[in-house]
């Protein structure tokens, strides 16, 4: 019995000293007291003229700082961060319109400003439609997320869940990154289009990652023998930034791009973005 829990116990240090060690990248802010869900649903089916639009823009920012004794937990503002500080900005837009035809639409939007552990999701959007020209109408519109996180540099024993944190002197170092996607659909005549995005902004713990993923996929119309017919564009992208321990001097630059344009008859299109940042083994 005394071997096991000697075993044991060495385990535990093994792990917590690795957690202890561990890299940071995003640090996410926190949820604030009053928390804030909805969901949008929609369903179209017509014929003629549409225009549709939907937008979500949210920005939150969280500090632990103590001062004057008691904690100043932070505020949106211009200029440097402060130590501890953490700001998230998350956008989201998506539009359609077309100039007559026929159109089905299922869409749905959910928010939810609470904090998120690793598979959740602070904001989730899905959308299928199937559209088809009539006397030469067509269907346009874009859909782009953006996801920017920046945080000043701070004590890593405050964040990280470990008996032995309290005595790492390792700190988190600041960090500004941004994502972002864009998908366009330019004189769309017949097809099917299906997107979905995800998006994780606020957390506690810092062993749960921002992230930002998006899918779309193009395809011909099931109920037709041709192709889908016109023009799809992509824009994905990334501009990361990461300091060291203290410092707030840049000590890695990462800026990486994808695009993507097919215009014509479209038998198969899929794009998937797939993005999070935060602690790393």
């Amino acid at each position: 019995m005394n071997i096991f829990r000697k075993f044991l116990m060495v385990l535990i240090f093994i792990v917590c000293t690795n957690l202890c060690a561990l890299v940071i990248a995003d640090r996410l802010p926190s949820e604030v007291a009053e928390n804030q869900i909805f969901t949008i649903d929609t369903e179209i089916k017509a014929v003629g003229i549409m225009s549709e639009e939907s937008s979500v823009d949210w920005t939150i920012d969280y500090q632990r700082l103590y001062v004057n004794g008691t904690y100043d937990y932070g505020h949106i503002h211009d200029g440097i961060l402060n130590r501890t500080e953490s700001i998230a900005i998350l956008q989201w837009d998506d539009s359609l319109r077309s100039s007559g035809g026929s159109i089905a639409i299922g869409k749905k939007v959910a928010y939810n400003s609470k904090n998120k552990a690793t598979s959740r999701y602070n904001l989730q959007t899905e959308k299928v439609l199937t559209y088809r020209t009539k006397e030469g109408s067509h269907l346009s519109g874009g859909e782009s997320w953006s996801l920017d996180v920046a945080g000043n540099w701070d004590f890593k024993r405050q964040y990280v869940r470990c008996v032995f944190a309290e005595n790492d002197p390792d700190y988190f170092p600041a960090f500004c990154n941004i994502i972002k996607a864009d998908s366009k659909l330019l004189n769309f005549n017949t097809g099917q289009l299906s997107t979905r995005g995800v998006a994780r902004a606020v957390t506690y713990y810092t062993q749960y990652p921002s992230a930002l993923n998006y899918l779309i996929a193009v395809r011909p119309d099931s109920d037709m023998n041709s192709p889908a017919m016109g023009t799809i564009k992509t824009d994905f992208g990334g501009s990361i930034m990461e300091a060291r321990e203290r410092s707030n001097n840049v000590s890695a630059t990462n800026t990486w791009k994808d695009s993507i344009s097919v215009t014509g008859g479209i038998e198969r299109f899929q794009k998937k973005l797939t993005y999070e940042s935060g602690l790393n083994i």
